[in-house]
């Protein structure tokens, strides 16, 4: 344009129930039609309150976000009948409850990998003991402990420690700051011991049962993990499977609560005494014309132009609009 046309505040009341239909009807436009505060341009004796409401259409927004949690809800042009439609909460539901089998399925899936991951990082710390686990839970006269203990720790017991012939500490492998390893203690100094080695910062290993070597049991779990990670990758088969049939029906319903959300905060903007609202918007002036027209539409509406700014002003007064 070469010309920046003037803004209009427009006045629009009318009885109460015919607030949302004035609202979807006629401020949907966001490039034309900028709703404004009615309170802010009123006289605060005037007796009119903003309405103070729940957005019923918010929990349903979150409710199809957490539905589509891991999934992508594709972007469609919304019709606010999708979200009004008889059926539509409980569809929701029925899919969430479908979806969910599945998600737990694969928590509990995921959660024996972690053990299994957790158990196999564990024992390779011991690889080097070629000794049946099983058996070191059998003795019944020597205490068996796996654990960490700092560099720093070994080197204190084996400096103050050295003359007692119950602490021995056997490493199996090492970090940079620690040592991996087993130590043991005849089952009535055992309390002494333990306490030795407490004080070393000895930090104890509670392998899971399994038999075998270190070594073996690692790669027996290892294999469980990819076991399993087949069983992960099958549920997200079927997710994906059931997600891909109902996403486009899903996605229709979000634009429209969505949407329906937004324009239910609209009613925030109108000024309402008893049964009665008022309502004002800004309008380019060269659309006022179609914003009566659409307000007439509705019917029972009263229209009325007030102010008029210049685009540059309006802009400068309305910077997040």
């Amino acid at each position: 344009m070469f010309f920046d046309p003037k803004m209009r505040l427009v006045w629009v009341d009318g009885a109460l129930d015919k607030l949302d239909s004035f609202i979807e009807s006629c401020c949907v436009d966001g490039k034309r039609v900028h709703p404004a505060r009615a309170l802010d341009h009123m006289s605060a004796s005037a007796g009119f309150v903003s309405l103070q409401e729940d957005n019923p259409w918010g929990p349903l927004v979150e409710q199809i976000e957490q539905l589509a949690q891991g999934f992508d809800i594709p972007i469609v042009e919304p019709t606010l009948a999708d979200g009004r439609a008889a059926g539509t909460r409980e569809y929701l539901e029925r899919l969430h409850q479908r979806l969910e089998v599945h998600r737990r399925d694969r928590q509990l899936l995921t959660d024996q990998r972690a053990v299994c991951e957790k158990g196999a990082e564990a024992f390779d710390h011991f690889s080097s003991l070629d000794v049946p686990v099983e058996l070191t839970q059998q003795c019944d006269y020597v205490k068996i402990r796996f654990g960490r203990l700092p560099k720093r720790g070994y080197a204190m017991i084996q400096k103050d420690n050295a003359d007692d012939p119950y602490i021995l500490f056997v490493p199996c492998g090492e970090d940079e700051k620690s040592l991996w390893g087993v130590y043991f203690a005849p089952q009535k100094d055992a309390a002494r011991v333990d306490a030795i080695f407490s004080e070393a910062f000895f930090e104890r290993i509670r392998l899971p049962g399994a038999a075998g070597t270190p070594t073996q049991i690692a790669d027996n779990l290892r294999n469980n993990i990819r076991l399993l990670d087949e069983e992960i990758a099958g549920v997200d088969e079927q997710m994906n499977r059931l997600w891909n049939e109902e996403k486009w029906r899903v996605a229709g319903i979000y634009a429209s609560v969505c949407s329906l959300a937004r324009l239910f905060e609209l009613r925030r903007c109108a000024a309402v005494r008893g049964d009665h609202f008022f309502y004002c918007v800004w309008v380019a002036e060269p659309d006022v014309e179609h914003f009566t027209a659409a307000c007439a539409g509705v019917k029972g509406l009263n229209v009325a132009p007030d102010i008029t700014l210049s685009m540059h002003k309006w802009k400068r007064e309305n910077p997040q609009t």
